[in-house]
């Protein structure tokens, strides 16, 4: 009993830690001090601890204290060396450098991230329609550079981009090396437009540029009105490539199979994680939404709630130290996080309440509820319209969308090496695809489906994630006592 108790008080001090860190490093861009300003407000925070705080709590307070302020040094000194990186914004310069990811073709330009290597900085080139670059190819630049706009600078700090380029002056360079993770990279990015054209010659429109936001959170080939029957209907975040997306795939895939065996349901979702980050190219944002998918399976494979939040806590704090700006600006990580404490903490409270008896109908109502108010400020506050039928939109098409995903990308991979057989296996998928575009189109034809430049404040994001929390805490405290007596 001594050996749990210790081991508990292990877990708690550790994530304690981890999450002063993160706290540290998220609150961060509100302190513009000095190193020596973080101090004095070190000693003001240890003064109070000691008049306030218990004494069996002191120890663990002071050092959540401290890794607090090391959160904010971390988040300042990331920041500092992105500023210390300069060119002459305004002036015509010349640049040499690397494609370091595919290009991305629009209507409108070709954008493409050049790797200057002798600054160690990333530029995001907007070059002219079907300009003949691939990733990979040593070029020469001479453009104005320029800092990006304020509605996209965030977003592109993420990724590791600074300036950007605007239709400059392109020419390729004498071929270089590649790096074995650069061609490791290309042959994944290579799967991908494999994946992508299999999808096009499978699926009609518009259900395959449907099927390749689900998928591969291709966006551009939607057509105009299914892009507004998802912003009214409050189902955008389905086509973004998030870690909202991997949770539900892995939540419900884990259900499926969870009737079959355990290993399935461990085995089965955790290969969907590995083959969606290698069908999408593996980006970073991908990359890190399967970490944090894998590291959930493994924590339900162990079989404890406090498991699962160890095991999500560590797997965040190691990628938000390693890029703290993952933490502010990262919105697939966000609802990673969110659609996490969504389907552990909130979905048991919610299923208990169903009177429902099919389990598994009772299950996957109370994950996509679950996640869905976990998420939905985020997305108000990321895709800045308040649709009024959301939660009922996604409460009817969420439980559905695991099972469209995985029967959509069996036809896709079948396609790709039988395309025959592929067009047969897809009929199925046609049919899932048809019934949740039309789910979506007659939620957003409702009168007064959704109101349009509705925002709310990060900090308002903030105080509903503490009260809902909160009254998670105290629902289960009040269970716990119920059982007690």
């Amino acid at each position: 009993m001594l050996v749990k108790h210790n081991l508990n008080m292990k877990a708690v001090f550790a994530a304690v830690i981890l999450c002063a860190i993160m706290l540290g490093i998220l609150v961060s861009p509100y302190f513009d001090v000095s190193s020596l300003s973080l101090f004095a407000l070190f000693g003001i925070f240890f003064i109070l601890s000691i008049s306030f705080i218990p004494q069996k709590w002191l120890w663990i307070s002071m050092i959540a204290i401290a890794f607090f302020f090391l959160g904010v040094l971390r988040f300042q000194s990331y920041q500092a060396s992105f500023e210390n990186i300069t060119y002459p914004t305004g002036e015509n310069i010349k640049i040499e450098g690397q494609i370091a990811e595919p290009p991305e073709q629009t209507d409108k330009s070709v954008q493409a991230v050049l790797a200057d290597n002798g600054k160690k900085a990333k530029i995001l080139l907007v070059l002219k329609p079907f300009t003949n670059v691939h990733y990979g190819d040593y070029v020469t630049v001479q453009g104005n550079i320029e800092k990006p706009a304020d509605n996209k600078k965030n977003s592109l700090l993420v990724k590791g981009i600074a300036y950007e380029m605007a239709f400059p002056v392109i020419a390729k360079s004498a071929p270089g090396e590649m790096s074995a993770w650069m061609r490791l990279k290309g042959a994944l990015y290579g799967i991908r437009n494999r994946f992508e054209n299999s999808i096009n010659s499978t699926f009609p429109e518009p259900e395959a540029s449907f099927l390749a936001g689900l998928l591969l959170g291709i966006k551009r080939n939607l057509p105009n009105w299914l892009t507004q029957d998802l912003q009214k209907s409050g189902t955008t975040h389905l086509i973004a490539l998030s870690g909202f997306n991997i949770t539900v795939i892995i939540e419900g895939l884990r259900l499926i199979f969870k009737r079959k065996s355990a290993k399935l349901s461990f085995y089965m979702p955790l290969a969907a994680i590995i083959a969606f980050v290698i069908m999408t190219g593996s980006s970073s944002s991908v990359v890190r939404a399967g970490v944090m998918g894998a590291m959930m399976m493994l924590a339900y494979r162990i079989g404890r709630q406090s498991s699962a939040t160890m095991a999500i806590i560590i797997s965040a704090a190691i990628m938000v130290i390693l890029n703290p700006f993952i933490l502010r600006f990262d919105v697939g990580f966000q609802l990673s996080f969110a659609a996490f404490i969504g389907i552990v903490y909130l979905a048991p409270l919610i299923k208990s309440v169903l009177k429902i008896k099919n389990e598994f109908i009772k299950d996957m109502l109370a994950m996509t509820a679950g996640a869905q108010v976990m998420a939905y400020p985020l997305i108000i506050y990321y895709f800045g319209t308040f649709s009024l039928v959301s939660f009922a939109a996604n409460l009817v098409i969420l439980p559905f969308i695991p099972f469209v995903m995985l029967l959509g990308f069996i036809s896709v991979v079948i396609g790709m090496v039988w395309q025959g057989f592929g067009l047969v296996f897809s009929w199925t998928a046609l049919f899932a695809l048809k019934s949740i575009i039309w789910a979506i189109h007659f939620f957003a034809s409702l009168p007064f489906a959704a109101v349009s430049g509705i925002s709310i404040s990060f900090l308002s994001a903030v105080i509903y994630y503490i009260i809902v929390l909160e009254l998670i805490f105290i629902i289960k405290r009040l269970r716990r006592r119920r059982l007690a007596n």
